[in-house]
């Protein structure tokens, strides 16, 4: 085995020689031998990690003032911009909690009159299990059942009192619990998809909705199902982009910062 003896004799000749000027090295060190070129360049080392923790130092309050005014700047959109406007808010079972209640938060800044404010739940485990999801007959009780339920409660047309919307502004994704039942995901794509469908039957505009980092995201059925979307609701600006998509009569397509988005924010046309 001649390779793996040279191996093995180069490995101990790098040790060896690393071993030698470590010694060396503790030798001068303890002698007070250090030589100006390698103080000169310690020095010079730690001029520059000092000169980077300043830059990066500046770097972070230009962010913050940036920060501060885009929030500002958002905030100047959306005040009374859906004034009179008759808007419902809805949250998915798995939405970010923060970012449902900034999204209400802003749309009562914008004027709107909020008719409801719902988080519907997820469908129950027993008409989620795959037996049921396979056979047409469970995915039928889900989708005009309880999807078609929750959806006419959210008009008004099951026995509520609150007011018609104009406009539905739906935020979702989040992640699915491990412990969900097989085949959540599947149902609960059928049952998002049947309620937007009846909002939009009824004459209403429909908004989707999600955080910046959801886990989970819906972008994709939001423009399968032709309805425009938001992927940075827990961002001022993404607050500001639902606002004035909700004003733009037209609005339609994909806001945000994710790769599905066509554009960051949506303006008139």
């Amino acid at each position: 085995m001649p390779d793996l003896r040279y191996h093995l004799i180069s490995l101990i000749s790098v040790f060896l020689a690393l071993a030698i000027g470590i010694l060396l090295g503790v030798a001068m060190a303890d002698r007070g031998v250090v030589s100006d070129r390698m103080q000169a360049e310690i020095t010079s080392i730690q001029q520059q990690l000092n000169r980077q923790q300043r830059q990066i130092g500046e770097q972070n309050d230009q962010i913050a003032q940036q920060e501060v005014l885009l929030e500002r700047m958002s905030q100047a959109m959306i005040v009374d911009s859906l004034q009179g406007e008759d808007v419902a808010l809805v949250a998915g079972p798995y939405a970010e909690q923060d970012t449902y209640q900034a999204v209400q938060g802003d749309l009562s800044e914008a004027g709107a009159n909020i008719t409801t404010v719902e988080t519907f739940e997820a469908p129950d485990p027993s008409e989620i299990t795959g037996l049921e999801l396979t056979a047409h007959k469970g995915t039928t009780n889900l989708e005009s059942g309880y999807a078609a339920g929750v959806a006419r409660q959210v008009l008004g047309l099951e026995g509520g009192t609150q007011e018609f919307p104009g406009i539905v502004v739906f935020v979702g994704g989040g992640e699915i619990p491990a412990d969900a039942p097989p085949g959540t995901l599947a149902a609960l794509k059928a049952v998002q998809r049947r309620m937007f469908e009846v909002w939009l039957d009824a004459g209403v505009r429909v908004i989707g909705a999600e955080s910046t980092d959801s886990g989970r995201t819906e972008v994709p059925l939001f423009q399968n199902v032709g309805i425009p979307s938001v992927d940075y609701a827990d961002q001022p600006a993404g607050r500001a982009a639902i606002i004035e998509c909700a004003a733009i009569e037209d609005c339609e397509g994909a806001y945000g910062i994710k790769d599905t988005a066509s554009e960051p924010f949506p303006f008139p046309s």
